[in-house]
C-alpha cells in the first residue's frame, strides 16, 4: 500500500494521529517559520575535476531573446565552457565562432554553458542557496553578458525531456519561473528578483520584480556574494548575504506549489544581454557550492552552505504493541495489534508504502497499521515500511520488523510436557535406588 504524504508544512493533521509518531517526527515542526536553522539535504560543492553529470544536465538546445550564444557540454577541452577547480564551478563564455551542434548548425560567435539540475536534483520548498561571483575581461564589466542563478518548474517541456509529463511550457503552470540572482551587465548596479508565471499576467498574487541596488555599485558583482531563497508554501522570501531583499506573499498563487530545478547560465547579448562589448573575449561566472536545506530545530545555521550539517543520520522504525505494550511476540487471543511507523527525518515529499502482506485483513491508516491475529499460526513473520523521496528517490528509507505469533495453550502444553518428563526421570530415579535397596 503506498501513501501520498503532504510536505512537512502540511503534515499537522497527520501528526495528531499517534502520539508515537508526534514524537518520532518531531522535526517537521521546525518547517515553521520560528525554525531555528538549516541542514544540508543536498550539496554540490565543486570539489572535483568536472561536472558531476549525477547532478546536472547541458542543456545544449537552449535558444532564446535571441542571444548569441551556442550552449556546449564541454568540460574538459582547452577552450572548455565548465571548467572546476579549486573547489568551484567557472561557467565560461568565449568568443568563439561556431556551427552550433545543439541548435542545428546555426552560426553563432560564442560558447557558453547552462546547467540544469531537471530530473536529477528537483526540490519542493526549504532554502536553495548558491556563492557567486561574476567577472569579465572588460572595464567596468561592460559587454551584453547576462549570468543569471535562477529555477524553472519540472514539468517544463526543456532539456531534458523524459517523458514525465513534462509538457508544459513557460510560463504555464508547471513551468514557472523563480529568479534568484539575475544580473545584466547593461544595468550593473543591481541585480533582480523575479517570478514568471501564467497568473502573474492576470494576478498580483504570483510574485513581482524587486531589484536590489549594490552598495558598491557593478564593483560588488565581482565579489562572493550568498544568494538565497527561502521558499514556502504561501511566502518566498530572497536574500544577500542573508540581508532580507523581499518577501513576497504567494498564498493565491497556484504555481510554485510543485517540485523546481536550478539552472546556471551565462547569456551573451540579445534582446535583454543588450549590445556585446567588440573587445571581450570571456566573461566568468565563479559558483562554489548550491545548496538545498531543509529547515531543522537541531542547529541555528544562519546559511545552506558547505560548513552546515547535512542530513546524516536519518532513519525509519516500526513498533509494534498488544494491549498498548510494547512486543514482538504476540498472542492471538490477547486482542488487536497496532504497528506504527516513526522518523527522525522526513522532510521531502515521501511517499511512504507498506509491505504487510503476511498479515490477515490489515487496517491501514496513514502511519499505523492495525490487525487482529486471532487467525493467525504459530510461527514468525515480518512486515516493512519504506519512504522514498518523490523529488529525489535517493533519499529512500526502509525499516522491517520481525516478530513471532505464539498461543498461551502451545505455551501451556510446551511447559506440561516438560513437567510429565521430570516426574517421569523422578520416578525411574525412586525405583532405581529402591532395587539398589532391595538387593
Amino acid at each position: 500500500m503506498k501513501l501520498k504524504l503532504s510536505n512537512p508544512l502540511h503534515l499537522s493533521g497527520l501528526l495528531n494521529k499517534s502520539k508515537s509518531l508526534m514524537v518520532g517526527l518531531c522535526l517537521f515542526g521546525a518547517a515553521a517559520p520560528a525554525m531555528a536553522g538549516w541542514e544540508v539535504q543536498w550539496i554540490d560543492k565543486f570539489d572535483g575535476t568536472g561536472v558531476n553529470w549525477d547532478n546536472w544536465t547541458a542543456q545544449t538546445n537552449a535558444n532564446y531573446n535571441a542571444e548569441e550564444q551556442c550552449y556546449t557540454d564541454d568540460d574538459s577541452s582547452a577552450e572548455r565552457n565548465y571548467d572546476v577547480s579549486d573547489g568551484t564551478l567557472k561557467i565560461i563564455a568565449r568568443k568563439n565562432s561556431i556551427n552550433c551542434p545543439g541548435l542545428n548548425g546555426q552560426h553563432k560567435n560564442w560558447t557558453s554553458g547552462r546547467l540544469n539540475s531537471k530530473d536529477k536534483r528537483e526540490f519542493l520548498y526549504g532554502r536553495i542557496e548558491s556563492r557567486i561571483r561574476f567577472e569579465a575581461d572588460a572595464e567596468e564589466l561592460a559587454g551584453g553578458t547576462w549570468p543569471a542563478f535562477w529555477m524553472l518548474e519540472n514539468r517544463i517541456n526543456q532539456q531534458p525531456v523524459a517523458g514525465d509529463n513534462d509538457t508544459s511550457y513557460w510560463p504555464n503552470p508547471g513551468a514557472g519561473e523563480i529568479d534568484v540572482w539575475e544580473w545584466f551587465s547593461h544595468q550593473p548596479d543591481t541585480y533582480i528578483t523575479n517570478f514568471f508565471s501564467s497568473e502573474k499576467y492576470i494576478s498580483d498574487d504570483c510574485g513581482a520584480e524587486v531589484r536590489y541596488n549594490y552598495p558598491n555599485g557593478s564593483a560588488d558583482v565581482q565579489e562572493w556574494h550568498n544568494y538565497a531563497i527561502e521558499w514556502a508554501e504561501d511566502e518566498i522570501s530572497f536574500y544577500i548575504d542573508n540581508i532580507l531583499v523581499t518577501k513576497q506573499n504567494v498564498s493565491n498563487c497556484s504555481q510554485y506549489e510543485e517540485p523546481m530545478f536550478v539552472l546556471l547560465n551565462v547569456a551573451m547579448g540579445g534582446m535583454l544581454g543588450g549590445s556585446i562589448d567588440p573587445d571581450l573575449q570571456t566573461a566568468t561566472m565563479e559558483v562554489d557550492y548550491v545548496a538545498h536545506c531543509f529547515a531543522t530545530d537541531t542547529n541555528n545555521a544562519a546559511y545552506c552552505n558547505e560548513n552546515t550539517a547535512e542530513v546524516g543520520d536519518a532513519s525509519v522504525s516500526i513498533s509494534m504493541a498488544q494491549n498498548n505494550l510494547d512486543t514482538s511476540v504476540i498472542t492471538p487471543e490477547n486482542g488487536m495489534v497496532v504497528l506504527t511507523t516513526s522518523t527522525n527525518h522526513v522532510s521531502d515529499d515521501y511517499t511512504l508504502e507498506w509491505n504487510v502482506d503476511s498479515l490477515p485483513s490489515p487496517i491501514i491508516d496513514d502511519f499505523t497499521v492495525s490487525f487482529d491475529p486471532s487467525s493467525m499460526a504459530d510461527g514468525d513473520y515480518t512486515v516493512s515500511v519504506q519512504l522514498t523521496g518523490d523529488t529525489d528517490s535517493s533519499l529512500s528509507l526502509s525499516d522491517d520488523l520481525h516478530f513471532t505469533v505464539r498461543t498461551t495453550d502451545n505455551s501451556s502444553k510446551s511447559g506440561g510436557s516438560m513437567n510429565y518428563l521430570l516426574l517421569a526421570c523422578l520416578g525411574l530415579t525412586f525405583l532405581f535406588r529402591r532395587h539398589r535397596a532391595v538387593k
